[in-house]
């Protein structure tokens, strides 16, 4: 090769059958196989991720995220929510009939919505017995059992609360004089409505009330 001195001595001729490869082609062969695989790798990489999908995130991501509300979903809770209140302008009270058994004595206090739109009612209502001077007669009912739900009464829908005392001689007490009037206080409202006490009367000194149900009767 020129500008090349080769020490000792004159260059040995090649082994018969054998081809001698210039050093300069075993170069380049060997540069053109290094850049074939570093395209080779290089385009592995590059379709691996191409071709790989995002993960689904794991229940531990989504912990703690809530999903958002949608329109349909506020509407659907609105519409469950209960309507307003029934107040006394929008109520007619009536006494159902007595009905007896096991020496006690029960009757619907019943609730009608008169108003254009529904309302509800919920809780007890407070109730005395009034006679025909208009004096109230013993103690306010008291009340007993839960709290029921809220009482959603469409226009011309009714809801009652159950009276109860026992029959005469159940106890030793004395039953109160006869009553002209229930007075009844809606659920919520400081405004009394009055109805007829028909046949209604406590006796041994019991004289209680439940909270509003659905319904002119149990």
């Amino acid at each position: 090769m020129t500008g090349t001195v080769r020490r000792g001595g004159p260059r040995a001729a090649p082994a018969p059958g054998r081809s001698r490869r210039p050093r300069a082609a075993r170069t380049g062969a060997a540069l053109v196989g290094v850049v074939l695989t570093a395209a080779a790798c290089g385009g592995a990489g590059a379709g691996t991720g191409a071709g790989r999908s995002t993960p689904a995130p794991s229940p531990a991501d989504n912990a703690g995220r809530t999903a958002p509300t949608s329109a349909a979903d506020d509407a659907s809770v609105s519409a469950s929510a209960p309507p307003g209140r029934c107040t006394r302008d929008r109520l007619d009270l009536s006494l159902g009939r007595v009905s007896a058994g096991a020496g006690n004595r029960y009757a619907p206090l019943v609730f009608t919505n008169t108003g254009p739109e529904p309302c509800s009612l919920r809780g007890h209502p407070g109730v005395t017995l009034i006679d025909s001077a208009g004096d109230r007669i013993g103690e306010p009912a008291e009340r007993r059992g839960p709290n029921a739900p809220a009482v959603r009464l469409e226009p011309g829908g009714s809801a009652h609360a159950v009276l109860h005392t026992v029959a005469e001689g159940v106890t030793d007490e004395p039953c109160w004089k006869p009553a002209a009037r229930v007075q009844a206080y809606p659920p919520g409202s400081t405004w009394a409505l009055r109805t007829p006490a028909e046949s209604f009367r406590v006796c041994g000194d019991v004289f209680e009330v439940r909270a509003v149900e659905p319904g002119k009767r149990p």
